[in-house]
């Protein structure tokens, strides 16, 4: 059985004859509604909602001797997970002919993004609950060209993916041999065992002698499918490639199908369970990363609980003394960190720049919430492309916290020319990811892959952007704006600033590696498990549980390291605590690129150009976006922190 899952390269695109039509492709559901915008902007994105073609969408029933439609879907080398291609670059007879019409599927905006592509294969004649003996599929010869193609794909180790009733199938196009084998002679072997001329593949011509004895690979040309069924529905789906054929120019390729059908007890929504991992993913050491994340934890909380009971204990002692009592405490003078009470809250330099990043990373943290939330209760794994859309739809609703943070921190430092910054804050993350996704869509579109996202589907996600997020991110920056109206700070800015004392060359740079280092500490197991199921074929990421607890125990350890070196810092007399603060905690997104990278020459078997760029371009982003996420909520513990602490002192 092939269950080795896949993705792909380019050789040759196929133009062989094709009657193709617009078809919509059956779906296993829709995803719950979030939210009432989230149900609108869902509306939208997909345009039409995918229609089963022969089966109800919502519940998959199908009549008895009703037709199961096989989707192809795409095909490409099994090392390049990401880079994939349209099933008839393979150059088969089964999409071929004027005698077939071929219905191409339409995508939503997740599957558009996924890389699917879908064309249905006519000539599989599977019925529901009907069994099929083999049958012929198509018959072809090999021509050099197509020989030659053929046999790169099959030294490539590519694979192709299939469809039926929404449950995906992978296999191997071929297999490698290691001696060239003329199959004619296990014809006559058969003859002579069973005494009668009715053999598999009889009159086949033998491989020609000048190839004989050489390792030629071969192409699979039987598919035996195996399908279970709980009454009206279909619960399991497998295909076993057979009968390895040589692949020569003047090879004839013969090629045929067969199903049989089971009865199985196992319920609807459980079938999609067969494609996770369990033994993999709830392996002790996933427990372990949690135990790890939550012990650094501890210890962190402790740190700061010590930091805040040494300056706010002296301070309280301090306050409930009187004049007699204060002769007798340490002297009477005030510790470093006091020293700078006038200019603690003073702007800090480039404050468009601070706010446009802040609010971005406000923006990730709600929207990777959101998404980890519902993805617990609506199980995505289940249903293609729903992570990918969930994002669209999240990261469009969000948009009104980040644009709300932006508005609030930029007033409330006092800056001008709000409105210009707060166009920067709309664009600056559309324009990072616009950026990156031309690199990548354009080496897409230079091979011909199914990961080139189509013209209707950008535009689509324009006209989302432009209709919700620029409204609502324009809402969220006047309402941030009115929330910092009647705030005040604790400490009254000096109007002179104070000279700030000249510290070690190597005191920033320590401070920011060793900040940056302890929440990896807790992260980087976790990012194993989160590489192995975007970059590998048989994986698929299912314990957002899991996610999520390593995600909130982060999100602690980067607030307490963002206080204690924002404790550090004042304490040095160095009032700009804020871009410290940012850039402290977004240091974490540097150890995890670096860690990318050794995945990708440790961990992986990725070739090419074009996959080597998907790799590294989607990792760039991700950690962008990390770093964002890690330095927005660096800056609100050490924010928290800063108020704290200087509300309860009296500056003079």
């Amino acid at each position: 059985s092939s269950h080795v899952d896949p993705s792909g390269q380019l050789l040759q695109q196929h133009t062989g004859p094709m009657a193709v039509r617009r078809h919509m492709v059956p779906r296993r559901g829709t995803m719950r509604s979030v939210t009432a915008a989230a149900v609108a902007v869902a509306a939208l994105a997909a345009a039409a909602l995918p229609r089963g073609a022969n089966a109800d969408k919502e519940t998959h029933t199908y009549k008895d001797a009703e037709k199961v439609v096989v989707w192809t879907d795409k095909v490409g080398p099994y090392n390049n997970p990401q880079e994939t291609y349209k099933y008839d670059t393979l150059g088969l007879c089964e999409l071929e002919g004027s005698d077939i019409e071929v219905e191409q599927g339409e995508l939503s905006i997740g599957e558009a993004l996924e890389g699917h592509e879908f064309f249905s294969s006519p000539r599989l004649d599977i019925r529901f609950g009907v069994e099929t003996p083999t049958t012929k599929l198509c018959n072809m010869v090999l021509t050099a060209e197509k020989a030659a193609s053929i046999s790169t794909m099959v030294n490539d180790n590519y694979w192709y993916q299939l469809y039926m009733d929404d449950l995906p199938i992978w296999a191997f196009v071929g297999e490698h041999s290691k001696f060239g084998v003329d199959v004619s002679r296990f014809s006559h072997l058969l003859h002579d065992r069973n005494g009668t001329e009715t053999v598999v593949q009889a009159g086949m011509p033998p491989v020609p002698k000048h190839l004989k004895g050489k390792p030629l690979p071969r192409i699979f040309t039987h598919r035996h499918f195996t399908l279970f069924r709980n009454k009206d529905q279909v619960i399991e789906v497998d295909m076993e490639p057979l009968n390895a054929w040589p692949v020569y120019e003047g090879a004839p390729l013969n090629f045929t199908y067969s199903a049989v059908w089971y009865t199985t007890d196992k319920p609807f929504n459980d079938r999609a369970s067969r494609y996770l991992d369990p033994k993999f993913f709830e392996h002790k050491v996933h427990w372990f990363s949690i135990v790890n994340s939550f012990m650094l934890s501890l210890f962190l909380i402790a740190v700061v609980a010590i930091i805040l009971m040494k300056t706010l204990k002296r301070d309280f002692t301090r306050y409930a003394s009187n004049e007699d009592e204060l002769e007798s405490l340490d002297g009477g003078d005030e510790s470093g960190w006091k020293q700078v009470n006038g200019d603690v809250f003073r702007r800090p330099d480039h404050l468009a720049v601070f706010t446009v990043l802040y609010a971005t990373g406000i923006h990730i943290m709600c929207t990777v919430f959101i998404v980890l939330l519902f993805a617990i209760f609506n199980s995505y794994y289940s249903t293609r492309g729903a992570t990918a859309s969930s994002f669209v739809i999240a990261y469009l609703i969000t948009v009104l916290a980040g644009g709300f943070e932006g508005g609030r921190v930029f007033r409330m430092f006092g800056g001008q020319h709000w409105k210009r910054t707060m166009v920067y804050q709309a664009l600056f993350l559309p324009g990072v990811c616009f950026a990156s996704f031309v690199v990548i869509n354009t080496t897409a579109i230079m091979y011909r892959a199914t990961m080139t996202v189509p013209f209707k589907t950008i535009m689509i996600i324009v006209v989302l952007f432009l209709v919700l997020c620029v409204p609502l991110h324009t809402g969220g920056t006047l309402l941030g704006r009115r929330a910092a109206k009647d705030r005040s700070f604790p400490c009254r800015v000096h109007h002179l600033k104070r000279p700030i004392p000249t510290k070690h060359w190597a005191f920033t740079p320590a401070m920011i590696a060793i900040a940056g280092l302890v929440p990896f500490g807790c992260l980087f197991i976790e990012m194993y498990f989160i590489l192995s199921a975007v970059w590998s074929h048989n994986k698929i990421y299912y314990v957002y549980g899991f996610m999520l607890a390593i995600l909130c125990l982060l999100c602690l350890v980067l607030v307490c390291v963002s206080i204690t070196c924002t404790y550090v810092l004042l304490n040095a007399e160095d009032y700009r605590w804020q871009w410290q603060s940012f850039i402290c905690c977004g240091a974490t997104s540097v150890y995890v690129f670096l860690y990318t990278i050794h995945y990708f020459f440790n961990s992986t078997q990725m070739t090419g150009f074009l996959q080597t760029v998907y790799y590294f371009g989607t990792s760039l982003n991700f950690c962008i976006g990390l770093g964002l996420f890690s330095g927005s909520l660096g800056f609100a513990g050490a924010s928290k922190f800063v108020f704290l602490i200087y509300s309860n002192i009296k500056a003079e």
